[in-house]
């Protein structure tokens, strides 16, 4: 008798491998979890970009709303103080078309507050010799800051550069969070950060996308990895059968 799953055709017959079926079993579970997690992942974009959307429209937040126990994430904001350019870190490793160069944080000490924020002023180019550091103009005088406020989102990849404290100004840092800008001045922060807008004052080449991989993306990675866990069950299922023969052999006496 033998034991080839497409020996006879006269009759659909199981006759399991045991490798391909160890093979399915371990493979199978991961395939449907990635698709399910890509899924999850289309979910928390949408609920970001619909976050934006609600906030962007909302009146812009003045010293009064930096106490406000409400979500102020992507909210507009209008906020006048004095940066401090003696102090400024540079987030490295940021590319902006094709090109590396550096995000420029300093410290906002608001107006009639001691309240001091995190802002962000834009990207600027690097030089290729990391000895040189890039050319930004200082804001000496009262400054009036627009732009969005901004909390780090979980997730993601922080590149460890080993500073714990700084002891030398400016500082290159490979990953900034208001948590972490704590530490680094030694200062108490408002919990978010001030991305400039454009045609803000201090404002360097600014702009920053909301989501890096858009919702429909994800859920097409989702759909590919559900198709291939699908493709596998059919490769299975033909591997440890006679199945092609057997649809032959009924699709032949269709044709008779």
């Amino acid at each position: 008798m033998t034991s080839d799953p497409q020996a006879k055709a006269d009759k659909f017959s199981w006759q399991p491998n045991a490798k391909i079926l160890l093979f399915t079993l371990l493979m199978l579970p991961l395939l449907v979890a990635l698709g399910y997690w890509q899924l999850d992942r289309a979910q928390e974009k949408r609920q970001i970009l619909a976050e934006f959307v609600s906030n962007q429209q909302a009146a812009p937040a003045q010293i009064t709303d930096l106490n406000s126990a409400e979500n102020l994430q992507y909210r507009p904001a209008v906020l006048t103080g004095k940066l401090d350019a003696k102090r400024r870190l540079l987030l490295d490793n940021r590319v902006r078309d094709g090109r590396p160069g550096y995000e420029v944080f300093e410290l906002l000490t608001i107006d009639d507050s001691a309240q001091k924020i995190l802002v962000n002023r834009g990207w600027v180019a690097a030089s290729l010799d990391r000895r040189v550091w890039p050319q930004v103009d200082d804001i000496d005088d009262e400054v009036t800051l627009r732009g969005s406020l901004y909390a780090v989102l979980k997730g993601g990849y922080q590149l460890d550069d080993g500073i714990g404290r700084v002891s030398e100004w400016p500082a290159r840092v490979g990953w900034v969070s208001v948590a972490r800008a704590e530490q680094l001045f030694n200062e108490s922060l408002y919990p978010y950060q001030l991305r400039l807008d454009s045609d803000s004052p201090a404002a360097l080449e600014t702009g920053w996308p909301t989501v890096a991989v858009q919702p429909e993306k994800h859920t097409a990675y989702a759909v590919q990895w559900f198709v291939m866990a699908v493709v596998l069950v059919l490769m299975t299922v033909v591997a440890n059968s006679n199945l092609s023969l057997w649809l032959k052999q009924k699709k032949g006496f269709r044709h008779e």
